[in-house]
């Protein structure tokens, strides 16, 4: 295919092959395909076009499935542990963790109850030699450290088995309270329990999720809700009154509905920064058609999180003047493509799993509005773009609604595909 001329004088190049989104009567003006190329730059145009920041270091896994730490500034391109595929961009909100001393569990911040800890006994999910085994000889025997106030929190962990095949993990004042037992064998998370008759009943713990990440290690979590004065809490083995060994590994508190990625500490509590990611100025007139267009993304967001913006065109100086996004709002479970130059929305619900890789297409034209998800479709004759349309926001709608997900791909066409055409690009 020789390349094709489109309004502008913009010039794309001939696809690359076996690419169905590149397959078409006509061809992107922009593609960021963040999964294969691990790169902000457009394969289009062959430079980058985006502006990227964040303040501080962030983690992310690498493609032997080792957490390593990006420097300030530069994007994560995370993979799966487990497989080692790569996922994309990483965008997420700022977090904090909470907990002073997240690998060293022996360190006096954790109050120790009759736990015993050989620190550094084993190589962690970094890939050091940081990970500690943590040992009981009867039940109850914990260590915990207290959060810093009143609020709703994720509590999480990485752990790997000892000499039991469990790992337990509680809210309480102290060790007393409720708790939910992870088999590190099967995978399998079990119910919360109260751990002991007199646990305060104003704490509440829910939502156990574990996550493989690889040789051996799981990610354990739990959602509490605490009061002033209350404690998460660490315990090798079951509820049964017998020894138990297990090594653990990045303790996270954060407040929040859903776990971010690792935050060290070591001494106090660390922020990481939001990831900024923008296509502005030249940049972006370079490749944006006013009158009509289609976005095309392939992501996979945290099924927790709520307003994830995947992407918004807007006018530079006003939000609400005619700005076009797309997201998931996962109360409803639905993704929502919203127009703000009339105020119309229009949503499609959740047809996969949450927590697995979508195909989305979003055909703008004033009048003659669509959104595609996995081949299904909902078009709108009401809604407008603004003409005035000068920057994309990526995985975000400052100050907040990040996306906290992978974008594996995102793909602008300078033309209004046909319905048929966006069933067929996200099927």
């Amino acid at each position: 295919m020789s390349p094709t001329t489109i309004p502008g004088n913009l010039i794309i190049q001939s696809p690359a092959a076996n690419d169905p989104l590149l397959d078409l009567n006509t061809q992107p003006s922009l593609d960021l395909q963040f999964a294969t190329s691990k790169t902000l730059d457009d394969r289009v145009s062959g430079q980058n076009l985006i502006t990227f920041s964040r303040s501080t270091t962030g983690t992310y896994v690498d493609s032997n499935g080792i957490i390593q730490t990006a420097a300030i500034d530069a994007p994560r391109f995370d993979h799966d542990p487990t497989t080692n595929a790569s996922l994309g961009l990483l965008v997420e909100e700022s977090r904090t963790n909470l907990l002073t001393h997240s690998e060293e569990l022996d360190n006096a911040a954790w109050t120790n109850l009759f736990i015993g800890v050989n620190d550094n006994s084993t190589t962690a999910p970094d890939g050091n030699l940081t990970a500690d085994l943590l040992t009981r000889s009867a039940n109850q025997q914990v260590v915990y450290q207290i959060s810093p106030g009143a609020n709703t929190y994720v509590f999480s962990v990485y752990a790997k088995a000892g000499s039991s095949n469990f790992v337990t993990l509680g809210s309480s004042v102290n060790y007393r309270g409720n708790a939910v037992t992870f088999n590190l064998s099967t995978g399998t998370p079990g119910n919360v329990v109260n751990y002991y008759s007199g646990a305060d009943a104003s704490i509440t713990v829910s939502n156990p999720i574990m996550t493989d990440v690889g040789g051996g290690w799981w990610r354990c979590q739990i959602n509490v809700n605490h009061t002033t004065g209350r404690a998460v809490h660490i315990e090798p083995g079951d509820l049964s009154n017998t020894a138990a060994s297990a090594y653990l590994w990045g303790a996270q508190l954060e407040a929040g509905a859903f776990p971010t990625s690792y935050i060290p500490t070591s001494g106090s509590t660390v922020t990481r920064a939001a990831d900024l990611a923008s296509i502005t100025g030249t940049n972006f007139s370079s490749w944006y058609n006013q009158s009509e267009g289609t976005m095309f993304i392939r992501d996979k967001v945290n099924p927790s999180a709520s307003y994830s913006m995947a992407w918004v065109l807007q006018n530079t100086t006003n939000l609400n003047d005619g700005s076009v996004s797309n997201y998931l709002y996962t109360p409803s479970g639905s993704w929502i493509l919203d127009s703000r130059n009339t105020g119309v929305n229009f949503d499609l619900s959740q047809s996969n799993v949450p927590g697995t890789f979508v195909k989305r297409a979003a055909g703008l034209k004033n009048g003659d509005l669509a959104l595609a998800l996995n081949g299904s479709i909902s078009t709108s004759q009401t809604g407008t773009i603004t003409a005035s349309t000068s920057l994309l926001y990526i995985g975000q709608r400052p100050p907040s609604y990040f996306y906290n997900g992978h974008i594996a791909r995102l793909t602008y066409y300078p033309y209004r595909l046909p319905d048929a055409t966006l069933q067929e690009i996200t099927s």
